[in-house]
C-alpha cells in the first residue's frame, strides 16, 4: 500500500502543470421535420458547437465581436481545428417541433487564443503589443525549514570572578617654594637699596609707600604668588627712582624684608592640600547564551533565473511585447549589484520604474520572485524532489495601476537538484504564465470595450475660465469620449479624467484646440495615459538618474 501511494505521489510530481481552462457553452436547435433523426441530431449539434465558438470569440475579443462579417467568415475554419473531444457535457432534448442540443467547449486558454490569432481575428493582440512590458525576476534556491532538525546550534558559557583596588589619594604642600622665593626677592631689594647713592627724602617716601602698597596687596591675597609680586614691586620702584641715601635705604630695606616675610608665611599656611580617592570592587559574573538557527542561510538570488526565462516564453505565446531586463538593469545600476528586495526597501524601485518609463519606453513593469525548495532525495525512487512558488505582479509605470498579478506553486522531480529545479521552473511558468498573459489580454479587451482612462492636465500661469472651459468643451465634443470628470483645479493647473474609446485621444484634442486662439502657443507632452497640455513651454519631465558608479576619487 505504501509503495502504491508513493508511486502516485511521484506521478503527480512529474505531471505537467495544469493549463488554464477556457470554458464556454453553446446551445443549438434543428427542426424535427428537417429530416431523419440522425440528420436532425447532426444539425442540432453543429449549431450548438458554432454558438459555443461564438461565445468564446466574444469572451476573448469583446461583446458582439463575432458579429463582424470578417470574423463570421472565419468560423467554419476555426471549428474544423477544434476536435470533437473538446465539446463535452452534451445534452439533447425535443422541445416542441425542435430538437435542442447544448455543449460545453473546454480547452486550453492559450490554445484558443492562438487559434484566433492564427485566423487573424485576435482583436486585442495589436493593441497589447503596442504597450511593452519590462520584466524583472529574482530566483532563490534553498532548503526547507525543519523545526525538528535545526540548521545550527550554538551555546556559549563564561564565568569571571575577581576584585580590584585603586588608591588615588593626594597629599602635598606646594607653596613652600613660593615663600622662599619671596624672601629671596626681598633680599635682592635690600642689596640694591644699600648700594644706591644719595637721594632726596621725597624719593624715600615714594619707595616706602610703594612697598607698603605692595605688601598690603599681598596680605589680601591667599596665594603664594602674591609674596613674589610684592617683592617685585619694590625692586621695580628702586630701579625707577634711582639711588637714595644710605640711612633711608636701610630703613626701606628693613620694611620691605619684614613685609615680604609676613606675606610668605601667610601663603605657606594656605597652600596645604589633602584628598582621599579610593576605588574598590568585587565581581562574580556568569554569562550564558544559546542560539538555534532553523532557516538556511540566504545565499542571495541565483545568477540565472530559470523561471524568468520560462515565463518570458509564455508571454511570447500570448504575443506580448516583453523587454529583457538585463540590458536596462546593467545600464541603470552599472556595477552595483541589486536585488528586488533591496529595491523594494529603498527608493531605487521608484527610480528604476521611472527609468523604465523614460529610457526603456516600457508602459508596464513586471516584478516577480520565484523560490525553489530542494526537499532532498526520495528514498524509494532515488530521484530528487523539489517544490517551487512564484509570485508576479504587473503594473503601469505611469500611474502604478496593477493589471495582472498571480501566485502559483508546483512540485517536480529530477535526476539531480539542478534538473529538479529546471523542471519545477517550467511548471511554474506553464501554470502562472497563461494566467498572467490572459489577464493582460483581458485588460486590453475591457479597455477596448469600455474605454481607456486618460488623465489630461492643463498647465499655465493664472489659468482663466476661457482656457479651462475651452479645454473641457473640446474634450466633451470628441466622439468616443464616454466620460469626462474634473479631478482637480488650481490657479496654475486644471486636470480631467477622461474615459475614451478610440484610436488617439491626443490627436482628437489637438484637432479641436487648433480652432481656439487661446491655445495657439500651446505645447504638449504624452506619457502613456498621461496627457499634459501647457499654455506655453512644458517643463521637462523628471527623469530617473542612474546611480553613480563607485570609483576612486581623483
Amino acid at each position: 500500500m505504501k509503495k502504491r501511494l508513493l508511486t502516485m505521489a511521484l506521478a503527480l510530481a512529474m505531471a505537467p502543470a495544469l493549463a488554464r481552462d477556457f470554458e464556454v457553452s453553446g446551445r443549438g436547435s434543428a427542426a424535427i421535420a428537417a429530416g431523419n433523426p440522425q440528420t436532425v441530431r447532426a444539425l442540432s449539434l453543429a449549431a450548438a458547437k458554432q454558438q459555443a465558438l461564438v461565445a468564446g470569440i466574444n469572451k476573448v475579443n469583446g461583446p458582439d465581436s463575432a458579429a463582424d462579417p470578417k470574423v463570421a467568415a472565419k468560423l467554419p475554419g476555426i471549428l474544423d481545428q477544434i476536435g470533437d473531444e473538446r465539446f463535452v457535457n452534451r445534452r439533447s432534448q425535443a422541445v416542441g417541433d425542435a430538437f435542442e442540443t447544448s455543449v460545453t467547449l473546454l480547452m486550453d486558454d492559450k490554445e484558443f487564443r492562438t487559434l484566433l490569432s492564427d485566423a487573424g481575428i485576435a482583436a486585442n493582440t495589436s493593441t497589447a503589443r503596442s504597450f511593452s512590458v519590462l520584466a524583472v525576476m529574482d530566483e532563490f534556491f534553498t532548503t526547507p525549514t525543519d523545526l525538528k532538525a535545526p540548521l545550527e546550534e550554538l551555546e556559549e558559557f563564561s564565568h569571571e570572578k575577581g576584585s580590584s583596588f585603586k588608591d588615588k589619594s593626594i597629599a602635598t604642600s606646594s607653596n613652600k617654594r613660593a615663600a622662599s622665593s619671596a624672601a629671596s626677592s626681598s633680599a635682592s631689594i635690600d642689596a640694591k637699596m644699600a648700594a644706591s647713592g644719595k637721594q632726596s627724602s621725597s624719593h624715600d617716601s615714594r619707595l616706602d609707600a610703594a612697598g607698603s602698597a605692595a605688601m598690603s596687596g599681598a596680605a589680601r591675597d591667599s596665594s603664594g604668588s602674591v609674596a613674589v609680586a610684592g617683592a617685585a614691586s619694590n625692586s621695580i620702584s628702586a630701579r625707577d627712582k634711582g639711588a637714595s641715601s644710605a640711612q633711608y635705604a636701610a630703613s626701606g630695606s628693613l620694611k620691605a624684608s619684614s613685609a615680604s616675610s609676613s606675606a610668605s608665611a601667610s601663603a605657606s599656611s594656605s597652600a596645604s592640600l589633602s584628598a582621599k580617592n579610593v576605588a574598590a570592587e568585587e565581581h562574580d559574573n556568569v554569562h550564558y547564551k544559546k542560539l538555534i538557527r532553523y532557516q538556511p542561510q540566504n545565499r542571495g538570488p541565483e545568477k540565472t533565473s530559470l523561471t524568468y526565462n520560462a515565463l518570458k516564453g509564455q508571454m511570447q505565446d500570448y504575443d506580448l511585447k516583453v523587454l529583457d531586463n538585463d540590458i536596462f538593469k546593467s545600464k541603470y545600476f552599472q556595477n552595483k549589484p541589486v536585488t528586488i528586495e533591496q529595491m523594494q526597501q529603498s527608493a531605487d524601485l521608484a527610480k528604476y520604474v521611472g527609468f523604465a518609463r523614460t529610457d526603456a519606453k516600457a508602459d508596464f513593469f513586471m516584478l516577480g520572485t520565484s523560490v525553489i525548495i530542494d526537499s532532498g532525495r526520495n528514498a524509494a525512487s532515488g530521484e530528487f524532489i523539489c517544490t517551487g512558488v512564484m509570485t508576479v505582479k504587473t503594473f503601469s509605470t505611469a500611474s502604478g495601476e496593477d493589471i495582472a498579478s498571480e501566485t502559483t506553486s508546483e512540485s517536480a522531480s529530477g535526476q539531480n537538484p539542478n534538473d529538479c529545479a529546471a523542471n519545477v521552473s517550467k511548471k511554474l511558468a506553464a501554470g502562472g504564465g497563461p494566467a498572467i498573459g490572459a489577464r493582460i489580454a483581458d485588460y486590453w479587451k475591457r479597455r477596448n470595450t469600455y474605454g481607456r482612462e486618460f488623465v489630461v492636465t492643463l498647465q499655465g500661469k493664472d489659468l482663466g475660465d476661457a482656457a479651462t472651459r475651452g479645454l473641457a468643451k473640446a474634450i466633451k465634443a470628441i466622439e468616443g469620449v464616454e466620460k469626462s470628470t474634473l479631478r482637480s483645479q488650481t490657479d496654475n493647473e486644471y486636470q480631467l479624467v477622461v474615459v475614451y474609446k478610440g484610436e488617439s485621444l491626443k490627436d482628437e484634442i489637438d484637432d479641436r484646440l487648433d480652432a481656439l486662439p487661446a491655445f495657439a502657443a500651446r505645447r504638449s507632452r504624452v506619457e502613456s495615459d498621461q496627457i499634459t497640455i501647457c499654455m506655453s513651454t512644458c517643463a521637462a519631465p523628471a527623469s530617473a538618474a542612474a546611480p553613480a558608479a563607485k570609483g576612486k576619487k581623483k
